[in-house]
């Protein structure tokens, strides 16, 4: 179930810098063998966040508050700001790493871990707009008399406007095998 989207990102080709200094070259090497993807257990911040598990990823303050409104005013009046831990306990950390990862990269990989759901779920909750879309993206390509019932559970609950949109597109056209589905679980109260 690993789907990996790239979305809106532009790829500079490779400058190389020479340097008057060989050392420097040299010395800066050393970087190389480092990994510096978000995804990556290693990867430090000033910023720690606290998954349900108790697991921890990091991230840099500027990076997040450029991304999301809740960040800067979470990190404006100081919350976090001493300890520099922002708990969650909801949310497992594969799903804080990926919003982090996506945070830096704009890149997402919807994993069993980490799907779309909950990422739509932190995208809300955070208003990182642009992850939010994405989700919403994802998740209308499973659109389907089945999953209708649950996609439009989470397009209410996370005020998810595209999916919803693609949802009443759905309903018109897929009437009726879509209506006695809904109607079973409505009388059930298994939406």
């Amino acid at each position: 179930m690993n789907k990996r989207k790239v979305v809106g990102v532009h790829r500079l080709p490779r400058v190389r810098v020479l340097s008057e200094t060989p050392c420097l070259s040299a010395d800066l090497l050393f970087l190389r063998k480092y990994e510096v993807s978000p995804l990556c257990k290693d990867f430090r911040g000033d910023i720690k966040f606290v998954g349900s598990n108790g697991e921890e990823v990091y991230a840099h303050k500027f990076i997040l508050v450029e991304r999301s409104m809740v960040f800067r005013r979470m990190f404006d009046v100081d919350m976090g700001k001493e300890s520099g831990i922002v708990e969650c306990p909801d949310v497992g950390a594969p799903v804080l790493r990926s919003m982090v990862n996506f945070c830096y990269t704009a890149d997402i990989e919807f994993t069993d871990e980490a799907p779309a759901e909950e990422m739509l779920k932190i995208a809300h909750t955070y208003q990182i707009d642009y992850l939010k879309v994405v989700c919403e993206d994802e998740l209308v390509e499973d659109i389907d008399k089945e999953s209708f019932c649950r996609l439009l559970l989470l397009a209410r609950k996370y005020d998810a406007k595209l999916l919803s949109e693609e949802l009443e597109d759905y309903f018109r056209e897929s009437f009726d095998d879509v209506y006695p589905v809904f109607a079973k679980r409505l009388c059930r109260d298994d939406l």
